[in-house]
């Protein structure tokens, strides 16, 4: 029996790096080290192409994985709604890739000048076309989110209010924060809470997802226990209780 923490190393790794961002963040407001070079750029959760962006797009691939795999099994049962299980799959898929190349910036520029924005709400003017992107998606898998167990679809509502509210809500706030500098203590400490929500939902994102695999596909061996284990066993060892919670 192999049996794999992933949820608890994964918990921890995020610590890591939120502590490794505070420690280096601390580094250069009091001591003038550079975040931008050796081993403090790793820590940066703002950066890109350093250890905090690969670990985040590396969730996102997580769920991109686990939805593809929900998705095979309710279009094995021929369930109505497993066309947007696929979609919602090539959804986190698109995150994990904007995640490490920064897709989104390629709008703030033009907006901001266009629209001639300073600071406030919509300094990072990307947020202008999310919005409406994530009205649309919410509209979309509205019915994939009313279709879950009650306990299922909680889960995932406070997953995603964790994550869009920082990605979304706290970066509006940052806007107000950008008046003081990009460099002020004020900017970013809500930058770090920021990153912070974004981790922190997008793993109780996979700790829900995996929960649903455990349910729909028991024999494929894979069951989550003692608190956030991965435990690959033999089919036969799957208990009844586990079964009797498969989704319809």
């Amino acid at each position: 029996m192999l049996s794999i923490p992933l949820l608890r190393w994964l918990w921890g790794a995020a610590a890591v790096l939120v502590v490794g961002h505070l420690l280096t963040l601390y580094l250069e407001h009091e001591h003038g080290v550079s975040r931008a070079h050796s081993v403090p750029r790793q820590f940066d959760l703002n950066g890109e192409g350093n250890l905090a962006a690969w670990f985040q797009s590396s969730l996102l691939l997580t769920c991109a994985l686990l939805t593809l795999a929900l998705a095979s099994h309710y279009r094995g049962q021929g369930a109505p709604l497993a066309h947007r299980w696929v979609a919602l799959s090539g959804l986190f898929g698109l995150m994990a890739i904007d995640e490490t190349a920064q897709l989104h910036d390629m709008f703030t520029g033009p907006l901001r000048r266009g629209l001639e924005i300073d600071f406030g709400i919509f300094y990072f003017a990307w947020l202008l076309p999310a919005v409406g992107f994530l009205a649309i998606c919410a509209w979309y898998f509205a019915p994939v989110a009313f279709s879950l167990p009650a306990a299922i679809y909680r889960r995932l509502f406070l997953a995603f209010a964790v994550y869009f509210g920082g990605a979304v809500l706290v970066e509006m706030i940052s806007g107000f924060a950008a008046e003081n500098g990009r460099q002020s203590t004020p900017y970013h400490l809500v930058l770090t809470v920021e990153e912070s929500c974004e981790i922190a939902g997008i793993l109780l994102v996979v700790t829900a997802l995996l929960t649903m695999v455990r349910m729909v596909q028991p024999q494929t061996t894979v069951s989550l226990l003692d608190g956030g284990t991965v435990r690959i066993a033999p089919a036969a060892s799957v208990s009844s209780e586990a079964r009797a919670e498969r989704l319809p």
